[in-house]
Order: structure tokens, then sequence, then C-alpha cells
């Protein structure tokens, strides 16, 4: 150390600063002219006994520290054989048993919490999965009710094209019925022809019973037959009438018939035309609905996909609790020992001889990962990437 260098320094300087010392005081009184028995004495003399006095002191001193130097050298060179105090060492043997039965209390709450929770995730993820399955059905559900939406969808253009063609027919017959109504006129022509051909008879039937007055008897007999004749005019004028007022009726019929069928054939045009709307857009919104139900079973079945995923990871990461178990009970097994050690001394009646190195060297050997032999080093650790499945 540098104090016992500048002591040793000292030491090989000092007979030689005090010699000098009385050289000095020798020359100082030969020059003064005083020399005397007792100058020489005080210059030699004196000196000299304060330069044994000091090298004695030095000495003693540098041997005093060599040999604390050695004491604390032999110390640190053995074992740990000084046993601790008695309150520590009761302190040991109350304090370790707690010590054991905490870590195994958190131990065992903390695997028993990791279990309820991996079954916990195991059931969720099992669940999930009969929920992609029952998807994955709604799914091919999903598409077999498109194909069928597409075969209604053609069955009912079907019924649209057959309303049409029912209508088409319709307004056939409504045409059909319109033409009648010429034939009602010239039925109308006919009345009239023979209410004219009455009139021109019971005229010409009147002139002969006129002529057969004029003849006296011999135009009795003519007479007969004009009246007769007058009587068939007259009917059949009757007749033309009848047959000219049913006509009226018939050919109001008819057209009323017609208004009627050209209302309903317009409303049937109308009805078609919006039934085929209606059908469209009903199965324009099913395809709609069955787009999204396809992409929303498509989007959950990404999603379970992905949280299954989630869950698998979340499972790998609670495996953290086996190297977390492993490293305390490490931990409780070597207070396990120290404890036994103790134990041990107590029942023999004798002092704790302890060796620290073997102790420690001990506990490295029983380390399973590398974590653990990291913080007896005194290094820093990180999270081991490990994928091994412990249950």
């Amino acid at each position: 150390m540098p104090t016992s260098r500048n002591v040793g320094l000292f030491t090989l300087l000092a007979p030689g600063f005090f010699a000098g010392l009385a050289a000095w005081g020798t020359l100082t009184a030969l020059a003064g002219g005083a020399l005397s028995w007792v100058s020489i004495l005080a210059c030699t003399g004196v000196p000299g006994v304060f330069l044994g006095l000091y090298t004695a002191w030095i000495v003693r001193r540098v041997e005093r520290q060599s040999g604390l130097r050695r004491s604390h050298e032999e110390t640190h060179s053995r074992p740990l054989e000084q046993p601790p105090t008695p309150a520590l060492q009761v302190l040991c043997e109350q304090a370790l048993p707690i010590w054991v039965r905490q870590i195994d209390t958190s131990r065992e709450q903390t695997e028993q919490a990791i279990s309820d929770l991996t079954s916990r995730f195991v059931d969720i993820s099992r669940r999930l999965d009969d929920t992609v399955r029952a998807s994955k059905l709604a799914a091919d559900g999903g598409a077999t009710g498109a194909g069928s939406l597409t075969t209604s969808a053609s069955e009912l253009d079907q019924v649209v094209e057959s309303l049409r063609f029912s209508q088409q027919s319709r307004d056939e017959m409504l045409g059909e019925v319109r033409n009648l109504t010429s034939y009602t006129g010239e039925l109308r022509s006919m009345a009239s022809d023979v209410a004219a051909i009455a009139a021109q008879t019971n005229l010409l039937a009147l002139n002969a019973a006129i002529e057969a007055a004029r003849a006296g008897e011999a135009g009795r007999g003519f007479a007969v037959v004009a009246d007769a004749v007058r009587t068939l005019s007259s009917q059949s004028s009757e007749t033309g009438q009848k047959m000219s007022a049913k006509v009226d009726i018939i050919n109001a019929a008819i057209t009323r018939l017609v208004e009627v069928a050209g209302e309903s054939s317009e409303r049937s045009n109308d009805s078609v035309s919006a039934c085929q709307g209606t059908i469209e857009g009903v199965l324009a919104r099913f395809g709609s609905i069955t787009d999204q139900l396809r992409q929303s079973t498509d989007g959950l079945l990404n999603e379970s996909a992905g949280i299954g995923q989630e869950i698998s990871e979340v499972l790998v990461a609670l495996q953290f609790q086996d190297r977390v178990s492993q490293i305390l009970s490490q931990v409780r097994e070597r207070m396990n020992a120290l404890y036994d050690e103790l134990q041990q001394a107590r029942l023999n009646d004798q002092p704790l001889i302890l060796d620290a190195n073997v102790f420690m060297a001990e506990m490295e050997r029983g380390y399973a990962m590398r974590e653990q032999r990291q913080n007896h080093a005194g290094k820093s650790t990180k999270p081991a990437e490990d994928t091994i499945t412990f249950f």
C-alpha cells in the first residue's frame, strides 16, 4: 500500500538525516570556536538517541502491519467456519419453514389458478371450434339456399309468363266480344228492314181491302185475304220492334261487357306487371340477404380462426407456470437443505460449519433452466422463447 511504501522509505532515509544533522551541529560548534566535550556530546549523542528510538518504533509498526495483512489473508483464504450468532440461527430455524410453506402455498395457488384458466380456455377453444363448424355448415347451407333461390326465381318467372299468357288469352276473348257489337248492328238493321217490310205489307193490304170493297160481292174473298195479310204485317212489325229492342239490349250488354272486360284487362296487366316487379324485388332482397349472410359467415369464420389462434397462443403463454414452479421448487429445496443443516447442528450441539462455496455450487447444480444460471451469475435475463407443451 502507499502508506507502507512511505514508511519504508522514511526508515531508510532517517539514519542519514540524523547523521547529517549531527555533522552540521559539530561543524557549527567548531566554527564558533567553542568546541568542548559537552558540545561534541550534544552534537553527536543526542541525535543518535533519537535515531535509535525512531528506528525501533518504525520497525514495530511495520511488523504489526505485516501481521495484520497476513491475518487478513488467512481469514479470507479459509472456508467460513464462524458459526452464526445464536439469534440469527434461531431466526433462520423459525423463518425458513414459514418461507417454505409460503412458497408452497403460492406455487399451489398459482398452479391451481393457471390450471383453471387453462381448462376454461380449452373449453372456450372447443366451443369456438364447434361454432366454426356450425358456421361452415351454415355457409354451405347458404350456398344451397342461393341455388334454391335461383331455382325459385326461374319458377316464379315461369309463373309470371303464365299470367301474361292468360292475360293475352283474355285480351283475345275481349276482342271477340268487341266483334259481337258489329253483329248486333246487323241484327238491328235486319229488324229495321223487317219493320219496313211489315209497314209496306200493311199498306198493301189496306189498298187491297179498299179495292175489294169497291168490287162488292165479287171482291169479298179478296178482302178476307187482304185482312189476313194486314194481320201478318202487323205481327211482323211487332216482331221487328221486339227484335230491335232485344238487339238494343244485347248490344248494351255487350258494350258494358266490353267495357268491364277492358277495365279488367288493364287491371290484370297492371297486376301482372306489379307482381313481376314485386317478385323481382323480393328475389333481389333475398339475394342481397344471402350475400350479406355469406359475407357475415366468411367474416365469422375468419374472426373465429383468429380467436382460435389467439387462444392457442394464450395456452402456450400459460405454460410459464411450469417454469415458475421449477424455480420455486428449487428455492424451496435449498431452503430445506439450509434448515436441515441448522437442525443437524442444533441436534449435535455443535457450531454450524458451512462452506458457502460448496453450498452455492450444490445450489447451482440443481438449476434446470438458463434463467436460473443467469440469475445466479448476476446477469440480466430475458423470457425464454420455448414452445414446449408441458400439459
